[in-house]
């Protein structure tokens, strides 16, 4: 058996193991759907994994700042400790 054939052999068992929902029938070869099980009444479905926020640019930053009347966030170190009560800075996004 050659290289390709092996590979070939390979390939083929990966994919039929690796597509569960779809089963192969004894009549006639044709594909059909598999059912999925049935969830517990109770469970909810999860949510997928959520990406993180991206953040905004400088000008997305000026028009939040200038809509909402608050100074960003990264101005913060800039104003000694004292004085930050006094200043409005914007709570993360």
């Amino acid at each position: 058996m050659g290289v390709r054939a092996r590979l070939l052999a390979v390939i083929g068992a990966t994919v039929v193991m690796a597509s569960p929902s779809v089963a192969w029938t004894q009549a006639g070869g044709k594909h059909e759907a598999a059912k999925a099980p049935p969830q517990a009444p109770g469970a909810a479905a999860k949510p997928g994994p959520t990406k993180p926020a991206k953040p905004m640019t400088r000008r997305e930053e000026i028009q939040h700042a200038i809509d909402t009347r608050t100074v960003p966030e990264r101005y913060r170190n800039s104003v000694p400790k004292e004085y930050q009560k006094y200043i409005p800075f914007a709570k993360g996004r």
